[in-house]
């Protein structure tokens, strides 16, 4: 099946059947030949294998691919530059409610405009950090007052200082804990600033995987290799907003995506990549490529995991990509605009999240107070009831969304657009 593939395509390619059946042949022995890892050149086995993800989890990445990184390299190297690609993507993340593969996404801190400190959750709600315990003797007794963001932080609280206090009641001190919830009126701001040499090779690493899973051999990338082998690498990533080249890109969601294109007739093989329909770059992978005409690519919803199906054009002139990677264009409004256009679907999500918990809050709470069973009869004096009660329970986030003129949180990008060499 995997000859029939490559038969086919190479005939559309050039007509002529011997060079056809001598190109199968190389390639069936390059599909036979030991995998290399594509940094250090050690054979790839089994028991080796990295399992790289062509996204990196840490941003909602779930596809992985075979035979690209020995576990070595992706320790020393490869988690390294996802690590510092997802911290300065952080704050897109957190409001998009990224799901991963595995761990747990641990908030981020942040200030409001005027300098008070948050921290954001990773699925997009704000609370304030703790506060240091003031602790005040009265007579035989003692004041604990302290800002905590859960009933579980203010046990554990209560908890350390009984071993000070021996004579402390947890349970009845639990009985004095207020719990108080309010919107923030101010903005929450962050300077998003995403390039260096580790996110860069973060992203470079990307449509590498891509293009060993297509079946190219990573030892002939003489533009990504390279970069990922020695810390002074040359750069071979830059950012590209000329024009859209997702040509059925969705304007209601965010996602990842990888595309790469491998044309044997220029010996361009490069790739595109964007994150959080955001940042979108062009990877120089090889200039000497003489394989198949090769196209593959890869799209993800991070909020969700679930794979999309995009169109792409990848017709690019060679002086596209060379300016592309050589980072000979600022595109600073471009960018902002992206990044405007990501971070108005969060908060749309984030606003339609927050109305389906207050209503379910209020309902469950009303349905509680007034002692109602299901099943029960709904008159018309339980309905006034009911009505009332939920709507007083809802005032807070109703008072808000009457008041709140502008959406509560905000960032803007960093205003140099090109990444960091």
């Amino acid at each position: 099946m995997f000859l029939a593939v490559m038969v086919s395509v190479y005939a559309d390619a050039t007509g002529g059947l011997d060079s056809l059946l001598q190109q199968s042949r190389v390639e069936l022995n390059a599909a036979m030949a030991p995998q290399l890892c594509a940094r250090c050149d050690i054979e790839i086995t089994r028991r080796n294998d990295s399992r790289e993800h062509i996204v990196a989890n840490a941003i909602g990445g779930r596809r992985k691919v075979r035979g690209f990184f020995c576990r070595k390299c992706n320790s020393s190297a490869g988690g390294k530059w996802d690590a510092a690609a997802a911290n300065q993507l952080n704050f897109l993340a957190l409001h998009l409610t990224r799901r991963r593969d595995r761990g747990e996404v641990p908030p981020g801190h942040y200030t409001t405009l005027p300098g008070m400190p948050v921290r954001v959750h990773p699925d997009g709600h704000l609370s304030f950090p703790r506060s240091a315990p003031e602790v005040v003797e009265r007579g035989s007794g003692v004041e604990i007052r302290a800002r905590v963001t859960t009933r579980k932080e203010a046990r554990e609280l209560l908890q350390g200082f009984k071993r000070s206090y021996p004579k402390l009641n947890v349970e009845e001190s639990m009985q004095g804990v207020v719990e108080e919830q309010k919107y923030l009126s101010e903005k929450v701001g962050d300077v998003c600033y995403f390039g260096g040499p580790q996110s860069g090779r973060s992203i470079v690493k990307s449509a590498f995987a891509l293009a060993v899973a297509s079946g190219v051999v990573a030892q002939t990338c003489n533009q990504a290799r390279p970069y990922l082998k020695c810390e002074d690498g040359e750069p071979c990533f830059g950012y590209y907003y000329e024009r859209d080249l997702v040509t059925n890109r969705p304007i209601d969601r965010v996602f990842h995506c990888v595309a790469i294109k491998g044309d044997p007739v220029t010996g361009k093989l490069f790739g595109y990549v964007e994150l959080f329909s955001v940042y979108r770059m062009i990877v120089g992978l090889s200039d000497q490529y003489c394989g198949i005409p090769l196209f593959n690519s890869y799209a993800i919803d991070p909020t969700s995991g679930e794979e999309l199906d995009f169109d792409f054009d990848l017709s690019l002139t060679e002086d596209e990509v060379r300016t592309a990677i050589s980072n000979q264009q600022d595109y600073t409004a471009e960018l902002v605009l992206a990044f405007e256009s990501a971070v108005a679907i969060a908060q749309s999500r984030s606003f339609a999240g927050e109305q389906m918990r207050v209503a379910k809050v209020a309902w469950t709470g009303a349905v509680a107070k007034l002692g109602l069973s299901p099943g029960q009869e709904m008159t018309a004096e339980i309905a006034t009831a009911l009505s009332r009660e939920i709507v007083s329970r809802m005032q807070p986030f109703l008072a808000h969304l009457i008041s709140a003129r502008r959406p509560p949180t905000i960032a803007r990008p960093q205003t140099q657009a090109c990444p960091e060499k």
